[in-house]
């Protein structure tokens, strides 16, 4: 049975992931310390939407990485499962 694409390389970091989980976690614990201090919720919405905001950003940078990265050279190699695999990416990218 052949190894899943992700298997058969080992993968560099993602760095611009990274730094868009820092910034949404530096977002989330603003949003913390604003409902602790019992901020409005207007000022609260919004500081939420900057969270899923960059976690929207780093899913799309996680998922164009892995193209570029995973699947496009598999296309030279192997294709086979390749369908298979990308929709496997899509239905847990898109959850």
């Amino acid at each position: 049975m052949a190894k899943k694409i992700s298997e058969r390389h080992k993968h560099v970091p993602h760095r611009e992931t990274l730094v868009r989980i820092k910034r949404a976690s530096g977002h989330l614990r603003k949003v913390e310390s604003m409902v602790s201090d019992g901020e409005e919720c207007i000022e609260l919405l919004q500081q939420l939407s900057a969270v899923i905001s960059a976690l929207e950003s780093c899913r799309i940078t996680l998922l164009q990485d892995h193209f570029r990265a995973c699947i496009a050279p598999a296309i030279a190699v192997e294709s086979k499962h390749l369908v298979s695999e990308l929709e496997t990416v899509i239905k847990r990218a898109l959850k």
